[in-house]
């Protein structure tokens, strides 16, 4: 028989693996949970605008927009100069790590293009709901709104099709992981993939040199030394050169391709999109009243989701988490260059931004309650939207 001291020491050593075993069942169920509600309610949306809508043609019926371009890249990879049959647009706008993702799969999984995208997004949207837990330091009710937010909500439809987003706000969420941790080298891998999926990524470098920052003051060291000491840190300086080499990857791929390393800039004049001041942009689209009715204008209601973008990322700089509202800031801001266009998903895409909503949600009982079953409903008539070609959300 033990003696009292060896029993206690037997249950001190057996408690916390039922927990740690509850608490990754948790992690891992409640996005699993919301998967198959968003499946079943974006099927309910098309089959509701959808003539004879089929289980087999639910992945390519919710294929719009730009996911038809990620599909084409997959499939035959990027275009020449001249394009093919002279359009105005090559594909070269669209960055390429998440069509490669795709290919990949392409050569392990069967069936169309789309259906395997739709797998890896879903996948990968469960991925990003579940590395954010270390950001959310606990909060188990941040945690279910997220999971929801992600695969069951109003946007859901950006991170379940073949839209660059769901990649984007997994690697944001591993780069902010890492950095939470001042793991340089891991932060940096996740930023050149971050800037190989979508250009505003290259920004994570930013990121990665505050934090650098903020470590050193801890340690006493004063203003003007920083960059010295950073120079003699050799894993930190092969991160911060480490951090954009996904751009830069695919800018010398564009120039063998094309002969223009900067052709992803380059063809946006095809979209007639021309640089402005940011500010002009917003107080513009703002000005812009519909011609009848209460319900704001679709460039009213994209300039009120950029001012929604930029106070939740004033709200990070409030709370001194300079580096993930730096990184937000220069995401948010420029795409106000080059007008509103799909300024809705470039603020929902931003994982410290909607981490920070959902913590905001969470807070009291009530809210937390609403504003799921808000989620729940916008994303079988957020889906509506999209099928129907609601512009906002384009």
């Amino acid at each position: 028989m033990p003696r009292p001291t060896e029993a206690i020491l037997t249950d001190a050593t057996m408690r916390p693996a039922p927990l740690v075993r509850a608490e990754v069942a948790f992690l891992v169920a409640v996005p699993l949970l919301f998967m198959l509600v968003g499946l079943v309610l974006r099927y309910l949306a098309f089959a509701a605008v959808t003539p004879d809508a089929s289980l087999a043609g639910f992945a390519e019926g919710l294929c719009h927009w730009d996911c038809a371009w990620y599909v084409h890249i997959a499939d035959r990879g990027y275009d020449p100069f001249p394009v093919p049959d002279m359009i105005t647009a090559g594909n070269w706008a669209f960055f390429p790590l998440s069509p490669l993702v795709v290919s990949g799969l392409q050569y392990l999984l069967p069936g169309t293009t789309i259906v395997i995208a739709t797998i890896a997004s879903l996948i990968l949207s469960v991925l990003a709901a579940v590395s954010a837990w270390p950001l959310l330091e606990g909060n188990r009710r941040a945690y279910v709104l997220y999971s929801a937010f992600l695969l069951s909500g109003p946007f859901s439809i950006y991170f379940t099709t073949f839209y660059t987003e769901v990649l984007f706000i997994l690697l944001t969420t591993l780069v902010f992981v890492a950095l939470k941790r001042s793991s340089y080298i891991p932060a940096a891998v996740a930023s050149a993939l971050l800037s190989a999926t979508r250009i505003v990524g290259v920004f994570a470098a930013l990121s990665i040199i505050t934090q650098a920052f903020l470590d050193y003051r801890r340690t006493g060291g004063r203003i003007l030394g920083f960059v010295p000491w950073a120079l003699r840190d050799a894993k930190l300086v092969f991160a911060i050169f480490l951090a954009p080499a996904g751009l830069f990857a695919y800018m010398g791929f564009l120039y063998w391709r094309v002969g223009d390393a900067l052709a992803f800039s380059h063809v946006q004049r095809a979209w007639a999109r021309v640089i402005s001041d940011p500010v002009h942009v917003l107080w513009a689209g703002l000005a812009n009243f519909p011609s009848s009715g209460f319900v704001p204008s679709v460039s009213q209601q994209l300039a009120l989701a950029a001012i929604f973008g930029l106070v939740l990322t004033g709200i990070l700089f409030w709370r001194r988490a300079w580096p993930a509202a730096i990184f937000c800031l220069c995401c948010l801001i420029l795409p106000l260059f080059a007008g509103l266009a799909s300024m809705l998903r470039f603020v929902v895409a931003q994982a410290p931004l909607m981490l920070l909503l959902m913590t905001f949600l969470a807070r009291w009982r009530w809210l937390f309650v609403v504003a799921l079953l808000a989620f729940l409903a916008g994303d079988y008539y957020g889906t509506i939207g999209w099928l129907t070609g609601y512009l906002t959300i384009v």
